[in-house]
């Protein structure tokens, strides 16, 4: 559907993920300190995609030491060995839209459009993507983390955004017959995507 990734097969030319969404964005000011939200952390990410979202904490208990994401965000797994086993979902179902979570995620926010999350989440779920990662992280023994940078200056091609929404139809439509959560079709992608010789998406 959209070719390989980092290869301009399509001719739209190649750009970088920093420019095709907001990395890490900006807790905003103004939340109410009762507002209930979700804490989500690194456990309830699996490797498949899901989130589990049904922790609801008070924003006050979670507004400082967490990292701070919103309905529709991607998580990133940024730590070894969480980012190499594949750690990463499309935040969905939020209390109040809201969510706060380890600080070893990255969180990926789509550009309203120009991006989309399930296209953001599928980029950063590939093993080439994965593989490439792991050359950049930095640190010491088991603190090795993926730099912002990394994702900021990743290369990739940008599709038409009616394309990615389409993949994203193909996702849900799938769901309602053979899996019971969007988040859980995008394993089935996945598996897909690791029976192909090169990274392509879907």
């Amino acid at each position: 559907m959209f070719g390989h990734l980092g290869e301009d097969e399509k001719g739209w030319g190649i750009t970088t993920l920093g420019k095709c969404c907001e990395l890490n964005p900006k807790r905003p000011k103004g939340i109410n300190d009762d507002l209930a939200v979700s804490f989500v952390p690194m456990p309830a990410v699996s490797e498949q995609g899901e989130i589990d979202c049904t922790d609801i904490k008070p924003y006050s208990e979670v507004k400082k030491g967490f990292t701070y994401f919103a309905e529709h965000d991607v998580l990133f797994a940024k730590i070894t060995p969480c980012m190499e086993n594949g750690k990463g979902a499309v935040a969905e179902g939020l209390s109040n839209g809201i969510g706060a979570g380890s600080t070893e995620f990255h969180v990926l926010r789509p550009i309203e459009g120009k991006s989309n999350p399930y296209w953001l989440y599928i980029i950063t779920m590939f093993n080439g993507f994965r593989k490439d990662a792991r050359k950049a992280m930095t640190g010491t023994g088991g603190q090795l983390r993926v730099p912002i940078n990394y994702l900021n200056e990743y290369p990739i091609t940008l599709p038409p955004i009616e394309l990615q929404n389409t993949f994203e139809q193909f996702v849900r439509q799938s769901d309602k017959s053979k899996f019971t959560g969007s988040n859980r079709n995008l394993s089935r992608c996945l598996e897909i995507r690791k029976t192909t010789p090169k990274d392509g998406l879907c």
